[in-house]
């Protein structure tokens, strides 16, 4: 029997905290191992064929990293400071540019034999210079991509088998015509006063299709996405996540508006929280260039 990567990964997460003695938690005075920075890009630096990342890839401030089509770059496994977390990651500061095709994609993914979510980090792209990724496959990380005060266009992404497929905040990006599948959350976000554009992407098959934690109010567009088989939601609200987000014009696996609601966990549950304002929607499942 095969069993369920993201329940494994939960699990774990749980395990150490159990395991884990009061006083080797860290405190004041504590330090914990750190990862070791493997390479400082700054300049312009291409890769291609296969690249192993053991530990951090910093792409500074002015670097240029692009990554050609057919490119994997293979992550170690490594927690060096014992949360359950893999420590190798890749973080822009300067510009990235990926440019895979459908045939012959970037693939970003882990080193293990038996590979999980969260083996490693992220792709965090912070305060950039800017991100333009097109068909590339993100796996088996705790966030495959995340985006923060940092504008982006994403599209022909798969981003499976991680925590977070898709994660940003005060980012202006734009993720099209890709597909978020089998992760705990396909797509986590925080408006906190930027918007972005969510278009024409398959959301399915995760335990959470979307999840609104806070500071969301509107500035987001959602448009002819599909979310359908998500586990628990295919929208949750956190829990201090009062306003209403505007989600016309999707496919949510149902037909019938009262089995869409089914599929929200928002204001209709907890009256705290904001309503996802999925009315008009489409009825009929569209066909998307991404979907299966």
């Amino acid at each position: 029997m095969r069993l369920n990567p993201l329940r494994l990964f939960l699990a774990k997460v749980v395990l150490v905290a159990l395991l884990t003695p009061a006083g080797a938690m860290a405190g004041p005075g504590t330090s914990r191992p750190e990862t070791p920075i493997q390479e400082v890009i700054r300049q312009k630096a291409r890769w291609d064929s296969e690249v192993n990342v053991d530990g951090i890839v910093i792409v500074a401030k002015g670097g240029q990293l692009s990554i050609a089509r057919g490119t994997r770059v293979v992550f170690s496994v490594r927690d060096d400071d014992g949360d359950g977390i893999g420590d190798s990651e890749l973080r822009i500061e300067g510009s990235l540019e990926v440019t895979g095709t459908g045939e012959n994609p970037v693939i970003f993914t882990s080193a293990a034999a038996a590979p999980g979510p969260a083996d490693w980090k992220y792709i965090m792209i912070n305060h950039a210079d800017g991100a333009t990724v097109r068909n590339a496959v993100v796996e088996y990380a705790y966030s495959g991509i995340q985006v923060h005060y940092t504008r982006g266009t994403f599209s022909g992404l798969r981003a499976r088998h991680n925590v977070d497929g898709f994660r940003f905040s005060t980012a202006p990006v734009t993720l099209e015509d890709s597909q978020l599948t089998r992760n705990v959350n396909g797509i986590r976000f925080e408006e906190r006063g930027a918007g972005a554009v969510i278009r024409g992407n398959h959301v399915a098959g995760n335990k959470i299709g979307v999840f609104a934690v806070i500071k969301c109010r509107g500035l987001t567009v959602f448009e002819g996405n599909l979310f359908e088989n998500n586990l628990d939601y295919n929208v949750k609200m956190g829990q201090r996540q009062s306003g209403d987000i505007p989600m016309k014009d999707n496919w949510w696996g149902h037909a019938d508006p009262a089995a869409v609601e089914d599929t929200f966990f928002d204001g209709r549950m907890e009256p705290e929280l904001g309503k996802v304002v999925f009315e008009p929607f489409l009825t009929e499942r569209p066909h998307l260039a991404q979907t299966p």
